[in-house]
Order: C-alpha cells, then sequence, then structure tokens
C-alpha cells in the first residue's frame, strides 16, 4: 500500500528514481533478502523496516501480513 501523501512525495522524484522504488518494492515482495534491497529492520522501532533504492534512497514500511506492506516515508538517507 502506498498512500496519498508518499505518492505525492514520489511524484517529486526524479522518474528514474520513481521507476527503481517500483522496481524494488516488487523484490522486496518477492525475494526481502535480495541482496541490493540492503533490507532491515530499523533498530529503534518494534514494526519499522527499511530498503534502499538506490545509494542515496530509501523506503521505510511496516508489514502488514505476509503479502502487504504500507510505506511509510520515502527519501534520501540523509534525510530519513
Amino acid at each position: 500500500m502506498i498512500p496519498k501523501s508518499i505518492q505525492k512525495k514520489l511524484k517529486k522524484f526524479p522518474k528514474e528514481i520513481r521507476a527503481k522504488f517500483y522496481w524494488a518494492l516488487g523484490i522486496l515482495l518477492k525475494n526481502p533478502s535480495y541482496p541490493s534491497l540492503r533490507h532491515k529492520k530499523i533498530e529503534s522501532s518494534e514494526d519499522l523496516w527499511e530498503f534502499s533504492i538506490t545509494m542515496n534512497y530509501r523506503a521505510v514500511y511496516k508489514l502488514l501480513n505476509e503479502n502487504t506492506v504500507l510505506i511509510t516515508n520515502i527519501g534520501t538517507h540523509d534525510i530519513l
């Protein structure tokens, strides 16, 4: 699930970053351990995880069930 606030944020990113986000999200749903995702649990949170879109961009999400994630934030590494 991608809330409207995140969709709005995504529209501000370059087209290439948007495409890589959707690619990475698809991979995450199929294989969370895919190496380039650098998928990990956020240490300071009980239920938030992150994955890399590029070396500079990442997304934060909450796992709702086995097949559904809720994207909670997206941005560059230095602002997240």
